[in-house]
């Protein structure tokens, strides 16, 4: 019996995995050929640049017969920590013992992290499904160190699910204390008509979990319930309306029709919606084929009240809506400076 291969490939310092158009200059870190950057640009479709540059004398893990024309491809595994979305894309040979490619690769949440590495697999043809043994197709022969990407924008404290605003209320609305104004990121207007010390609360920025910060935390829990509803009926009814329109629609395709903000806010959901373990990528393909069935979209409707009243989940919508940028209002309020209440 003949074991492949006899001696592995090392390609720690040949592999580079770089976004020149849309990088930062700021490298946050680099340490054994690992490199973690930070994005300054959309992060709709960052097109990521791949190379490796493959070590002298490689091709001698291979049996002599197959030096000549190794049966091997250089590829790069692409695998979301954030996620767990796992993708690989084909290097292609540019001689001289060079390999590169492109790839666009669209986030599908704020602050995924991406762990990228090359790897020299046995194989002449990687579409083809893997059979036998691993001596036969699909061995790593050769990996290098893991290179962490991670898409965060430089704009991301301006990149919120919400925004909040101080407004004043008509009369007939005086006793009312929020409403939503709809947009991407919508606008939940708040009464400014409130006591002070109520609207003091509401703006605490406290992460603790006592004091004023549960108070603050049990107001926007209320609001909760009526307001994830409604954005999440809209991403809906739009997905719905995409594959009532063309059924033959792929489901990842579908979800690419969706801006990023509601790729965002649907991304909060999806799993529970379908009441499945799968990760978050897998949980949006399966929202629009849910959809494409009789009576879809009444079954995820019905979902969200249950899954909203959970308590990790009303804790998680609560502190996004409180922790959501304030921004001014349309007329000039007093509006107190915000503090930590949570010792209140």
């Amino acid at each position: 019996m003949e074991f492949l291969p006899w001696k592995t490939i090392n390609l720690d310092g040949s592999f580079r995995v770089t976004a020149p158009e849309s990088v930062s200059e700021e490298i946050l870190e680099e340490v054994s050929d690992g490199v973690t950057f930070r994005f300054n640009s959309d992060l709709e479709e960052v097109k990521l640049e791949i190379l490796l540059n493959a070590p002298w004398g490689w091709k001698e893990c291979f049996p002599l017969s197959e030096q000549e024309n190794p049966p091997a491809k250089f590829i790069c595994r692409l695998i979301s920590r954030s996620t767990g979305r796992r993708t690989h894309v084909e290097l292609e040979d540019g001689g001289m013992d060079c390999w590169f490619t492109e790839t666009s690769y669209k986030s599908l949440r704020e602050g995924e992290e991406l762990r990228v590495e090359a790897l020299l697999v046995r194989t002449s043809d990687l579409k083809k499904t893997s059979e036998g043994l691993a001596g036969k197709k699909g061995q790593i022969i050769g990996r290098s160190n893991i290179h962490t990407v991670q898409f965060i924008n430089d704009t991301a404290s301006d990149d919120s699910l919400f925004k909040l605003r101080w407004s004043e209320f008509p009369s007939s609305a005086s006793k009312q204390l929020w409403r939503l104004i709809p947009g991407e990121p919508p606008v939940v207007e708040l009464n400014s008509g409130v006591p002070s010390s109520l609207r003091q609360l509401l703006m605490s920025r406290s992460s603790s979990r006592q004091g004023g910060a549960l108070q603050r935390d049990a107001i926007f829990i209320s609001i909760c319930s009526s307001i994830w509803p409604i954005l999440v009926s809209d991403i809906l009814q739009k997905l719905q309306h995409v594959v009532d329109d063309n059924p033959s629609i792929e489901e990842l395709e579908a979800i690419e029709t969706l801006s990023k903000w509601q790729l965002r806010i649907l991304s909060l959901f999806a799993p529970g919606l379908l009441t499945t373990s799968h990760p978050i990528h897998e949980a949006l393909s399966l929202i629009p084929l849910e959809l494409k069935s009789p009576g879809g979209f009444s079954r995820l409707m019905m979902r969200m009240p249950e899954l909203i009243q959970e308590e990790t989940k009303l804790l998680q919508l609560a502190e996004l809506m409180a922790n959501s940028p304030q921004i001014k209002s349309k007329k000039s309020l007093d509006v107190p400076e915000l503090k930590d209440v949570s010792a209140a």
